[in-house]
């Protein structure tokens, strides 16, 4: 295996170093071949017994139970009513006629009788004239129309017996009753007719057992004491910090061994791809073998900001150790660091124009055991 001059930070997972801050921690002058670690030193703690208050003095409130008295009650369990009793019709037989044809009256009309008689017509009306006589002996006149003497002829009048008729008796009538025809019916006819009887019930009681309040529920106060419980707590004794860079061998693979996973763009999340890859290889290898560590180093393709790939790097470092320590592993065995996009495998760094492909290659996780 070819030899290269690498020097290891030796971190818990807790402490994730950026590229940047890493190589600016570089020990100055080394001598080549050698490889050295940084250690962090972790922090002593100690422990104390503390005394917490687990419920606090309260009151509490205790119900006193209702008292009762075992009465007897008589309860109407039906009320004092009417019944109406249906009473029918009463009848009796009788025979009455009935007319089939009605009795009448039969007219007969008598004309109205004459007796002869006789009226008087006078024909001609009684008349009178004049007639001329003698001239007056005495009259002077020379005129012998002058001077003579009329007298006055009267003629009776001319009349004449008619015979006539004249009403003896007015024209009348005269009723005959005619008996009608009818026949015997018997029948049933009503002597009292179908009614109701008003009917008293009484009402129906029961004898029932019951339980009279004799006193409501009460309450009353109690004062329950506070609850305390010891518990033994870890206290900072020495902060831990980091120690001077040291010797350690170099026994770690070069970048041709080393197995990567890859991840969606923009994402830290790890697909089951890779938490495979995780399962067969990197765990594996630290669980048979207790004491090695392994360096997590993650990268970014070119699209995006250096400050937002260098951020989105150490999330995909962090999301490898969370996921290693889920299955047992110690973080102090696990160092993740976060390069950005500084160490692209291919030429596609800012405004070259590359496929999808070649930026996937560029979003990975490497490692790096030793």
């Amino acid at each position: 295996m070819k030899k290269q001059y690498f020097i290891y930070l030796c971190l818990f997972l807790s402490c994730c170093l950026s590229a940047q801050e890493y190589f600016e921690t570089l020990p100055e002058n080394p001598d080549p071949n050698k490889c050295f670690a940084k250690c962090v030193v972790p922090d002593e703690y100690g422990e104390e017994e503390v005394t917490i208050m687990t419920k606090p003095e309260h009151k509490r409130v205790e119900i006193i139970p209702a008292e009762y008295e075992n009465k007897t009650q008589e309860i109407v369990i039906r009320p004092a009513s009417k019944r109406f009793v249906y009473v029918p019709a009463v009848y009796e037989t009788v025979v009455d006629t009935l007319w089939i044809k009605d009795p009448y009256h039969k007219l007969e009309v008598i004309p109205t009788t004459f007796k002869k008689d006789f009226e008087t017509l006078e024909v001609k009306p009684k008349t009178g004239t004049w007639v001329a006589g003698e001239k007056d002996p005495d009259c002077p006149s020379i005129d012998p129309a002058d001077c003579r003497i009329f007298h006055f002829v009267e003629r009776p009048a001319v009349v004449r017996d008619i015979p006539v008729q004249k009403i003896d008796k007015e024209v009348e009538t005269q009723a005959e009753k005619i008996t009608g025809e009818y026949r015997l019916i018997t029948k049933q006819v009503e002597v009292s007719p179908a009614h109701t009887e008003e009917e008293d019930i009484p009402q129906r009681t029961q004898s029932v057992q019951r339980n009279v309040l004799v006193k409501d529920e009460t309450t009353r106060e109690l004062i329950e004491p506070a609850e305390y419980t010891t518990v033994i707590k870890k206290v900072l004794r020495k902060k831990g910090g980091m120690t001077a860079w040291r010797e350690v061998p170099c026994n770690i693979p070069d970048r041709g061994t080393v197995l990567p996973i890859y991840y969606a763009l923009g994402s830290a999340e790890l697909n089951r791809e890779a938490k495979q890859i995780l399962d067969r290889n990197i765990y594996t290898l630290m669980l048979e073998d207790k004491s090695s560590t392994v360096e997590i180093g993650s990268h970014t393709d070119s699209r995006g900001g250096d400050s937002f790939n260098q951020n989105l790097s150490e999330r995909r470092a962090k999301s490898v150790v969370e996921y290693l320590i889920s299955k047992g592993i110690s973080e102090g065995r696990l160092i993740a660091i976060g390069y950005g996009e500084t160490q692209l495998l291919n030429d596609c760094s800012n405004g070259v124009d590359c496929n999808e492909q070649d930026h996937a290659e560029n979003r990975r996780t490497e490692f790096k055991v030793f």
